[in-house]
């Protein structure tokens, strides 16, 4: 669901609770999904990263959304990219965009980091293209890295939101 640019600068300061989801859930009220599924593209160097990320999210318990490379005959919802910032603090990066939005990945960061930390850092960025906000502790979609430790997959509480908000 694509929303307006206003509501994603909104998006961007804190979490949004919508609708019947129970008061611990954690959405943004925006995401990459189209249709009941993300169709991606990439351009990545950190392939490994985004191979463990879809798997952990479109597995046999996950598999509400059908996340697909994108083909001749789709468009692509959201785009694997590489950045290389030292001007900020993130190592990875869900952006909505019109058209297709982006993960970035900052080289930046990420070139240091072993393949666990990548693709913990992979996974929780795709929980944000599925519309995945921030949550606690001992979770994959905890807001910063060290908290992450070495997470790679989605722990009970991402499972729980990702049911809510895609049944």
């Amino acid at each position: 669901m694509k929303m307006a640019a206003a509501s994603v600068s909104a998006m961007a300061f804190g979490i949004s609770f919508m609708g019947s989801a129970p008061a611990s859930a954690h959405f943004l009220g925006n995401d990459s999904v189209d249709d009941r599924e993300i169709r991606w593209e990439d351009e990545t160097r950190y392939d490994d990263a985004r191979k463990h990320a879809i798997n952990a999210w479109d597995n046999s318990s996950l598999n509400r959304i059908n996340i697909a490379p994108d083909a001749w005959n789709t468009v692509a919802d959201l785009e694997w990219r590489d950045s290389n910032r030292t001007d900020v603090t993130w190592d990875g990066l869900w952006k909505p965009r019109s058209g297709a939005d982006a993960i970035y990945l900052n080289v930046r960061y990420l070139k240091d980091y072993g393949k666990t930390k990548r693709r913990g850092v992979a996974t929780h960025e795709l929980g944000h293209a599925l519309g995945l906000a921030h949550s606690y502790r001992g979770q994959i979609m905890v807001n910063n890295t060290p908290d992450r430790g070495s997470l790679t997959t989605p722990q009970s509480h991402d499972k729980a939101d990702y049911h809510s908000l895609w049944g």
